[in-house]
């Protein structure tokens, strides 16, 4: 008998349609798994009442016990999840992104077993920050929670038996990121970023400020309109190219394999988009020495510096620039990486939790 897995995401609308942790969905084995997929806004535009004082109201009391990201529609998700368990039409509900949406239906787990689904809850925001943005108690609920990083379970041990908490490592599909099949255009050495979440935007700036009377190098940033108009702080630079969702799916793909450098200082870091899709695309990394991105790239394809030193970063990038054969070196190692582990995670991982 087929499980039945009630699913809640939240829709991110800078993510193009090969982009984000639910590509997985695409690889289920539909004869195991029956997945209902309800994909909530990230606002309040879901909420069927339309009363701003209420919605205002609500607004404000939802977030009253600390969950920042848990909006209106969020609530909506979780109403309709309810339904789907009192008329028992979900063995497992799946929150995708728990930083955002579960909140109130975990306390079902207050019932005996036979009456309940299981709850599972992905977390993807780094330790940090978790602790602004979950309520412990709700965690403290749940029958499973799944991670991206393992440096992320840190925060969850004491709240759960270390049996309730898998890392699963964030994969990417390898059949649209891939290496370009012409040769690279120009004599310009590119290094792309991409993203706006929890990246060094200052960092990025002092190494360009560093490199720009080399003539040879360009830094191609893609970023969304989410950042607001200016926030990068990378506007007026000669050797900076800014794309602001001006990029399609093949636009973006486009970038990746006419760059020769994926350049990626972070802040913090769990599973990385970027990353994936830039090591699938074949191309050596510059980036951040954190342990989540040392989980992920533990190896030669990738240069890591500590604490994002500027004059450490614009060395890296000479080097590999000056250097063609490290470059290529590192960018076989990229790809062959990312081919070294399972990229997508079938929901075969959520059957003990049934049987259990």
């Amino acid at each position: 008998m087929a499980i039945n897995i009630h699913l809640i995401r939240t829709q991110r609308p800078h993510w193009g349609k090969y982009s984000g942790i639910n590509q997985f969905l695409n690889y289920v084995d539909q004869d195991k798994y029956h997945i209902n997929i309800y994909t909530a806004s990230d606002n309040d535009e879901d909420f069927p009442v339309r009363n701003k004082t209420i919605r205002r109201w609500l607004r404000c009391a939802v977030q009253r016990k600390g969950m920042q990201y848990y909006k209106l529609s969020d609530l909506t998700a979780e109403i309709r999840a309810l339904r789907k368990c009192l008329y028992k039409k979900a063995d497992i509900v799946h929150y995708m992104d728990g930083e955002h949406s579960a909140q109130y239906l975990p306390w079902l787990c207050k019932l005996p077993r036979k009456m309940r689904p299981k709850i599972v809850a992905t977390y993807h925001q780094p330790p940090e920050l978790l602790n602004s943005l979950t309520n412990k108690k709700v965690i403290s609920k749940l029958d499973h929670v799944t991670v991206v990083s393992p440096e992320q379970t840190s925060y969850f041990h004491g709240l759960l038996p270390p049996d309730k908490i898998t890392v699963i490592l964030h994969g990417i599909n390898v059949d649209f990121f891939r290496p370009g099949s012409t040769p690279k255009t120009g004599k310009v050495f590119r290094c792309i970023t991409v993203g706006h979440w929890l990246r060094d935007f200052k960092t990025i700036r002092e190494v360009a400020e560093k490199l720009v009377e080399y003539k040879d190098i360009e830094f191609h940033i893609v970023t969304s309109k989410l950042t607001g108009p200016r926030q990068t702080g990378l506007e007026g630079l000669t050797n900076v190219i800014l794309y602001r969702d001006t990029l399609d799916d093949a636009g973006l793909l486009a970038q990746y394999q006419q760059a020769d450098l994926l350049f990626l200082p972070l802040l913090q870091s769990t599973a990385n988009n970027a990353l994936l899709e830039g090591i699938a695309c074949g191309l050596p990394v510059v980036s951040t020495y954190l342990p989540s991105v040392k989980a992920y790239l533990p190896g030669k394809e990738a240069i890591l510096i500590k604490d994002n030193d500027p004059k450490q970063l614009a060395d890296a990038i000479l080097h590999l620039a000056h250097n063609p054969w490290d470059q290529r070196n590192m960018a076989q190692e990229a790809r062959k990486r990312l081919k070294s582990w399972i990229g997508v995670i079938s929901l075969h991982t959520m059957k003990p939790f049934i049987q259990n």
